[in-house]
């Protein structure tokens, strides 16, 4: 595992200690890196009961972590080791123990919401318990919205006008507080909450620096402020030896309170024993060129793979004609062809900012109302488990249909695991998945309208004995299946299909990213580009920059008209 390393990369594996930053460009082999480190650093560990924690912030990144280890020395981790999410960490280490001490509830924490289940409360339209999930606070106290849509609300966030929250945001507050004290959080909420017991019970924190002394956190440009003051709180309560890896040109989740000027001010705080790695394993030069001149790096990173850095084609900018994004597609995939890139979806990728991109390709209309009632959400899990069925995901369509009866059989605003344990229990488990299996086969096929699936639905439910009423919004039940679902389960591509947030961290031998005129806050990209805006000064630059460093070979870049095709040009030196 360790031969291929570059003189860099051994002085992380071998050499350092204590705490340092590793700031990686895009294709320079961090999660290897992190994984030889690991495996490096297991082989030599003789303490029994006190581990190393690698944490990272999505699953796909910390399994990544594990694949590469397993693939490459053997190894796996286990106890007294810890491989997971920060948020995993954070919950089985300090919020799920110790989060009853703070939120005055007299039971062990629930985790609700997203990712840990759908949270289906209120019972009317404009019932503020429905925004338990979306909402949380920053690190002043202070409510805030953790969700991009601001249309899941019915009034505006804007405060008063002496600064103080309207009463909107002040009935939030009474919300989160009533379901505090019932046991649930968010996780939001749970990070929040970790972060005031590290404050509040210092032992805590010294009795986990002292259960894992080491920390390696990667994707580490992605820590919220919140997250980064529990780290800080382990420092001051001794955790000694801790690496952050990462990029902060390619933090993309501000949407989830993630600063990437906390990364930069930890390299610039651990400066003498931090580290850059600027050798590109995927790009080829000219593709490391062109991208270049939006990082924050001095200079372009180097591409060093033989079979790639002498790649002959020139990242090119295009114009796409919306009423024809066919035409556009059609160009890119015969570059493909010209240049040799089989059409796969492990090789060719289509991404883009914007899900309305999305909606040309498959011409469906930009915006879609969905039709699930406040109090009713058990519905939509009902209908995407059933989308998800026919489409191959039977796992995830099971776990939703199960929550999903759970939820409108026993009118709950939540299933947690506990709750769904004690369900099965009464049931016993062989039945349960038979009658679950059976609901599932029971559900009409998800073709037409939602409004007549629902009809259908109550329809072969109640033929068959089930108690659970269907009911959506009718004033926007003309809506589909697919208009709602396709992106979740979509297989029909031949090549890859998504945004840039779904292929972040991937590599492809092409790829074709479309962007609008603006980015979603509604800036000008060629406003950015002519006034020399470079990825630390805003986040729709650095998902661009995410999704142009993505190619081994290809890049073409799609943009609406000439001024956008002239602005990227000139500032990705293509001319």
């Amino acid at each position: 595992m360790f031969d291929s390393l570059s003189p860099r990369q051994r002085s992380i594996v071998f050499e350092k200690s204590g705490k340092f930053v590793v700031r990686a460009c895009p294709g320079s082999g961090k999660t290897y890196t992190v994984a030889a480190r690991l495996a490096h650093r297991m082989s030599n560990w003789n303490s029994p009961n006190m581990g190393i924690a690698v944490l990272s912030f999505t699953n796909v990144a910390w399994k990544e972590v594990g694949r590469k280890l397993n693939d490459n020395s053997g190894s796996v981790v286990s106890y007294p080791h810890y491989l997971g999410t920060i948020d995993s960490f954070i919950n089985k280490y300090i919020f799920l123990p110790f989060g009853h001490l703070i939120m005055e509830c007299n039971k062990r924490p629930i985790l609700v919401g997203e990712p840990h289940g759908t949270w289906s409360g209120g019972n009317y339209g404009r019932d503020y318990d429905q925004y338990f999930d979306c909402t949380s606070l920053n690190i002043n106290a202070d409510i805030i919205s953790t969700t991009t849509d601001m249309t899941k609300f019915h009034f505006g966030w804007k405060n008063n006008i002496d600064g103080s929250g309207n009463k909107h945001v002040k009935n939030i507050r009474n919300v989160k507080e009533k379901f505090w004290k019932l046991g649930y959080a968010t996780q939001a909420d749970a990070n929040y909450f970790s972060l005031k017991i590290l404050e509040q019970y210092p032992n805590i924190s010294r009795s986990i620096a002292i259960r894992f002394p080491e920390m390696i956190i990667d994707e580490a440009q992605d820590t919220s402020e919140i997250q980064m003051s529990i780290i800080d709180q382990l420092i001051e309560n001794g955790l000694e030896n801790i690496t952050l890896v990462g990029d902060p040109d390619q933090a993309i989740f501000e949407w989830n309170n993630a600063r990437p000027n906390l990364f930069t001010d930890k390299f610039n705080e651990w400066i003498e024993n931090s580290i850059i790695l600027n050798e590109n394993r995927r790009s080829s030069q000219k593709i490391c060129n062109a991208t270049a001149q939006l990082a924050y790096f001095d200079n372009p990173s180097t591409s060093i793979t033989e079979t790639v850095k002498d790649f002959e084609h020139i990242p090119e900018i295009i114009v796409y004609d919306p009423a024809n994004i066919q035409a556009t597609l059609d160009y890119f995939l015969e570059l493909c062809g010209k240049h040799e890139v089989e059409v796969n979806h492990d090789n060719v990728a289509v991404i883009f900012r914007s899900k309305s991109i999305q909606n040309l390709i498959y011409k469906q209309p930009d915006f879609i109302k969905e039709p699930w009632l406040v109090g009713k959400k058990f519905v939509k899990d009902l209908a995407k488990g059933k989308y998800m069925a026919v489409n191959g995901d039977s796992r995830e369509a099971f776990r939703l249909i199960e929550r999903a009866v759970y939820k409108g059989q026993n009118y709950r605003n939540y299933c947690s695991q506990y709750e769904l344990e004690q369900w099965i229990s009464k049931k016993g488990l062989i039945n349960h998945r038979k009658e679950i299996h059976r609901i599932i086969e029971m559900l009409p096929e998800p073709t037409g309208s939602i409004k007549s699936w629902v009809l259908r639905a109550n329809t072969e439910l109640i033929a068959n004995g089930v108690t659970l009423q269907l009911r959506i919004d009718e004033d926007s039940s003309e809506c589909t299946f697919d208009q709602i679902f396709k992106a979740v389960t979509d297989k029909d591509a031949i090549f890859r299909l998504g945004t840039v947030h779904t292929v972040k961290g991937e590599t492809f031998e092409s790829v074709l990213l479309i962007l609008k005129e603006k980015g979603a806050k509604g800036r000008l990209y060629r406003t950015m580009l002519t006034q020399n805006y470079k990825t630390i000064d805003d986040e729709e630059l650095r998902i661009a920059y995410v999704g142009m460093t993505r190619p081994r070979k290809l890049l073409v870049i799609a943009v609406p008209n000439e001024l956008n095709k002239s602005a990227w040009e000139n500032r990705l030196l293509l001319r």
